[in-house]
């Protein structure tokens, strides 16, 4: 009797211990910290497409450049929602007369091949429309 007695109070304390653990495990998430983010998700698509965009307009190229990969894709939620995106491009056979180069082909010839890796930050703020390119550096690999 004593020992099931014993059991009954032993056994809340080690299912408040056990819980206790699990959540010690977990790492705190800061509130406007960075988090990593799912390159499916519509924003993260959104942001990409943009940055995209934004780099072919300002580019001097002739051809326009598409992604070929995210390679890593994070987000900031601020007064809005920041995109660091990390991603792979490379030029395409397509003159910059089109407008949707998700089709086009990648330049084949080596003197004509291009791939860079992108950094590019977008800042979008859905409830005033507004989206802009806030940083876009590119390396040539």
């Amino acid at each position: 009797m004593a020992g099931s007695r014993l059991s009954l109070v032993l056994l809340p304390l080690l299912l408040i211990a056990l819980v206790c653990a699990v959540h010690a495990e977990r790492k705190p998430r800061l509130v406007g910290g960075i988090t990593e983010a799912n390159e499916n998700e519509e924003g993260v698509q959104r942001a990409v497409n943009f940055a995209i965009s934004e780099y072919n307009k300002a580019s001097n190229d002739k051809f326009g450049h598409r992604i070929v990969r995210v390679v890593r894709a994070q987000k900031q939620l601020v007064a809005g929602i920041k995109y660091i995106l990390e991603v792979e491009i490379s030029r395409t056979t397509c003159t910059k007369s089109v407008t949707d180069f998700s089709s086009c082909p990648l330049h084949e010839d080596p003197t004509l091949k291009k791939h860079s890796i992108c950094n590019f930050v977008v800042y979008f703020v859905p409830w005033l429309g507004k989206i802009s390119l806030i940083k876009n550096e590119c390396k040539i690999i």
